[in-house]
């Protein structure tokens, strides 16, 4: 059984109306109709462009964005519709970890302040073990207990992100949702974060919903990757299926414009153009057609059907994988109608 299981799940923001007074109504859907499982001790890898909605479906999952519509099944409960005891219930077993380190943390308190504070809240230990265990909580992530008299200021931006990781597993968490949490670092020191996850993940059982823009740390890191445009979820499945053999041409995109260091490798053909639409003015049919290099008419009229393989799934009217080879031919032949 799924420890996580989103249905349908939907968040919309009300915007400035338009019309004489703005009286016309406008709403974004920043999650439009979104469904994933996570079962505990699985990392589930979340990528997409800016503005996807990557961040408020994380957010909303744990309650500090209002949910529209939809379910959010956390242990079986609907937290969607829970009672206060349910979300207290949700609060004390979930964690999220923020991308930026030093405005996550309070730059008043030291870092001993900052994990103590949260096992007070939280109660899981007696209130003259809480010294113990926060130096159990910094040797956790790789940091010295004397570090604990110290301030934010006084550390590196890898140092704080441990400290956020230790805080997050302060409350003894069954899940954890990383927004972005590696991308404000150095790449040395993302490599550092990555493995202490994964090292943490095995030991605990944690189950990691990993927001990302860096394809190729999900790929490190991810059991499962699920592909976000425009609120929707395109395209979802074992991480190796989907960068093996894409079935949505933004996941393709996506995937060709991961950075090598190679010199031979060549630099995409035709890379994904322009931008996301505004979500306040969607395109009809698949949202995704204005830009995609393999669009049909009738991409711009209906919805595209979903596909189910195994636990592979796409939403697109494409049948065949997009291999890189396919990637190839279809710009080759894009060249020769433009010449």
């Amino acid at each position: 059984m799924s420890l996580l299981q989103i249905k349908d799940l939907e968040v919309r923001f009300a915007a400035p109306g338009t019309g004489l007074f703005g009286l016309h109504k406008q709403w974004v859907r920043a999650v439009n109709g979104v469904s994933l499982n996570l079962a505990a001790g699985e990392t589930l890898g979340l990528v997409g462009e800016s503005g996807s909605g990557k961040s408020t479906l994380g957010r909303a999952i744990l309650h500090l964005n209002p949910i529209s519509a939809g379910q959010v099944l956390f242990d079986g409960v609907d937290m969607a519709h829970g009672s206060a005891i349910d979300i207290a219930r949700l609060r004390h077993e979930t964690a999220m970890i923020f991308q930026d380190p030093y405005a996550a943390l309070n730059p008043r308190h030291t870092i001993g302040e900052t994990l103590a504070e949260v096992l007070r809240v939280q109660r899981k230990v007696a209130p003259q073990q809480i010294p113990a265990r926060v130096n159990e909580l910094l040797d956790l992530v790789g940091l010295r207990p004397e570090l604990a008299s110290r301030k934010p200021g006084s550390l590196s931006g890898g140092q704080c992100q441990r400290v956020g990781i230790a805080r997050a597993l302060a409350v003894e968490p069954r899940l954890i949702i990383a927004d972005e949490c590696v991308a404000a670092l150095d790449v040395s020191i993302q490599g550092q974060i990555i493995n202490l996850l994964l090292e943490l993940q095995q030991r605990m059982n944690l189950a990691i919903l990993f927001i990302a823009h860096d394809l190729a740390i999900v790929r490190r890191l991810c059991d499962r990757v699920a592909v976000m445009y425009l609120g929707k979820i395109v395209e979802e499945g074992p991480v190796e299926a989907v960068f093996t053999a894409p079935r949505h041409p933004y996941t393709a995109a996506l995937i060709e414009a991961i950075p090598e260091i190679d010199p031979h490798r060549p630099l995409p053909a035709e890379p994904l153009p322009g931008e996301p639409p505004s979500p306040l003015n969607l395109p009809t049919g698949c949202a995704f057609h204005p830009r995609c290099r393999y669009a049909r008419t009738m991409c711009s009229v209906v919805l595209p059907p979903t596909h189910f393989l195994h636990e592979h799934r796409y939403s697109c009217v494409l049948e065949a994988p997009l291999t890189p080879s396919a990637i190839h031919e279809q710009g080759v032949m894009t060249c020769n109608r433009a010449t």
